[in-house]
């Protein structure tokens, strides 16, 4: 274990010395975590949306049968979150980092000769089958690769650098990565439109490969300590809302409290509602009277409230305790959920922007801050790993949920007030979500 721990801090070293950097590091930290975050998009819903058209065109494969292959690929890549935040913790966030941007890379260039390869299996499961089977597989590695492993690497390793202004880190992350998020499916579909689905897959995998995991590879870094820095690069007197971590808690004894099972669940919960709200946003625009294309013209103004609330948040969360910022993401999901649930133009429509704003400025903050300020950063990947585990499993239930409600009840209101019951539930409990650091 000594000699694991002196060779991680002298790969942690090399090639430079963040010690020597001109400035404290961790802001370097910062810019490359979003850059992490960001280049995950191709795995994320975001980035998939703009290829779902293409691909059903000249697949030549059922919006159903598509829609079925991303959800196994999603729910299988759920369980492999928590094994892999494991190994963040032993390995760190540097090789952790560049593995899965290295691994997304192939997973697109794989993706980007989805045509060919399903071919090469039709001489031994029928095309559709073996369509579903290929891309459920692809959507499988993709999902993992990004929306889980990257991600979970990026912002953990943010948070590794931060302690009294892990909140503003936070913050800016959120902000950041939200305005990247919020013009991707614009992006992606130029990028389409000139160089068509399969291209566009090739020259991001290229990229990936070529150029971003070696520059992650080259600046990631896991923790101060191991370059002979501390969080924050020097000690700050505690504040009125300072969190001291005593006790660095295992998974199992995470698992044990009720904050950790309160925050979990209500990012579970934002997961599902995000995620089936946006597959299904011009179908339930459609629905309630309206223009389906408004659904989508609805996600700036959205995007805008998120990034000013993730500022805000992120600063306040250094200041106030982070059980009051939860009930206030639940009061907000319930407000969108209202809206959604009676949507109509006027103030259905400012019930979506303001409360779906808030509560995804929000989930950032949370998601980022909570797990090391409650529990630690010496089991920080297992801990946020778990809690990925069920949002990803959430996410990729969410859709199907709503397409069966929408086929018994010609409507989707069934599962909106479904879920903001739920949110009411875990409002009652948000005031006992306290930090387990404070208990005896």
């Amino acid at each position: 274990m000594v000699v694991r721990t002196a060779m991680k801090k002298s790969f942690e070293q090399i090639p430079f010395n963040p010690a020597r950097w001109p400035f404290f590091y961790g802001w370097m930290i910062l810019f490359w975590g979003i850059i992490g975050i960001i280049l995950s998009v191709p795995g994320q819903t975001t980035g998939v949306s703009a290829f779902i058209e293409p691909l059903i065109k000249d697949l030549g494969i059922g919006r159903f049968e598509i829609s079925i292959a991303y959800g196994i690929g999603t729910f299988c890549s759920s369980f492999l979150i928590t094994p892999s935040g494991k190994l963040f913790d032993r390995i760190g966030a540097r090789w952790m980092g560049f593995a899965s941007c290295l691994i997304l890379g192939l997973v697109l260039l794989a993706l980007s000769q989805a045509d060919h390869l399903v071919r090469t299996i039709s001489g031994v499961l029928p095309e559709q089958i073996g369509l579903v089977s290929l891309l459920s597989f692809l959507f499988f590695m993709l999902r993992l690769s990004g929306q889980g492993v990257l991600t979970m690497s990026s912002r953990n390793m943010v948070m590794k650098w931060f302690d009294h202004h892990r909140g503003l880190a936070s913050g800016i992350s959120g902000a950041a990565v939200s305005f990247g998020f919020s013009y991707t499916p614009a992006i992606f579909s130029g990028m389409i439109s000139v160089r068509g689905w399969s291209g566009t897959w090739l020259l991001l995998g290229v990229l990936l490969i070529i150029l971003f995991a070696p520059l992650l590879l080259l600046f990631f870094r896991d923790n101060p300590e191991a370059s002979g820095l501390i969080p924050d690069g020097r000690k700050h007197h505690p504040k009125s809302q300072a969190e001291t971590v005593r006790r660095q808690f295992t998974l199992k004894e995470a698992r044990s409290t009720l904050p950790f099972w309160a925050f979990t669940l209500t990012m579970s919960l934002q997961a599902l509602v995000l995620t089936a709200n946006t597959f299904h946003v011009e179908s339930i625009f459609t629905l309630a009277g309206m223009d389906g294309a408004q659904g989508f013209a609805i996600f700036r103004p959205i995007a805008v409230t998120s990034i000013v609330v993730t500022l805000l948040g992120g600063w306040l969360s250094d200041r106030t305790e982070l059980r009051w910022m939860l009930a206030t993401m639940l009061a907000a999901m319930a407000v969108n959920l209202v809206g959604l649930t009676w949507l109509a133009p006027g103030w259905p429509i400012a019930c979506l922007i303001l409360g779906g704003g808030v509560a995804n400025g929000l989930f950032g903050i949370l998601m980022s801050v909570t797990w090391p300020r409650f529990y630690g950063r010496e089991h920080l990947g297992a801990v946020s790993g778990f809690c990925m585990t069920f949002m990803v499993i959430f996410s990729a239930i969410g859709p199907a949920i709503y397409s069966g409600i929408l086929k018994y009840t010609e409507g989707y209101a069934l599962g909106n007030l479904s879920c903001l019951a739920a949110a009411l539930l875990l409002l009652t409990l948000s005031s006992r979500a306290k930090n387990p650091q404070h208990t005896p």
